[in-house]
């Protein structure tokens, strides 16, 4: 594997997917400004197309991701690479990825 362009955030926010190729919700795990890592129970093949609802801590509002593709799965997980965002999604997810930084130990 490659290393990571981009710093990889520990996150545990719920999350609802929908898709072409079944939806449901899970837990993500991971986070980047370029794709995340969820954890569920539905099972998605390699290339999926989903929409996401992630739900921040606190209260923030929700971020939906209009586009993300399935890169890899493994078990109860997946991989996701964010493709398309709706409205200011990913100002938010770029704000809360800046607050997250440097914050993590692990």
């Amino acid at each position: 594997m490659q290393p990571r362009s981009r710093p990889r955030v520990e996150v545990d926010y719920p999350i609802l997917f929908t898709g072409d190729q079944g939806s449901g919700h899970g837990m993500l795990k991971n986070l980047t400004i370029a794709g995340g890592e969820i954890e569920s129970h539905v099972h998605l093949p390699i290339g999926a197309h989903l929409c996401l609802k992630v739900e921040p801590s606190g209260a923030r509002p929700p971020i939906v991701i209009a586009l993300a593709v399935v890169r890899w799965e493994q078990g109860d997980r997946f991989g996701l690479e964010f493709v398309r965002f709706e409205g200011d999604a990913k100002r938010q997810l770029e704000d809360m990825l800046n607050q997250h930084d440097g914050s993590s130990t692990s």
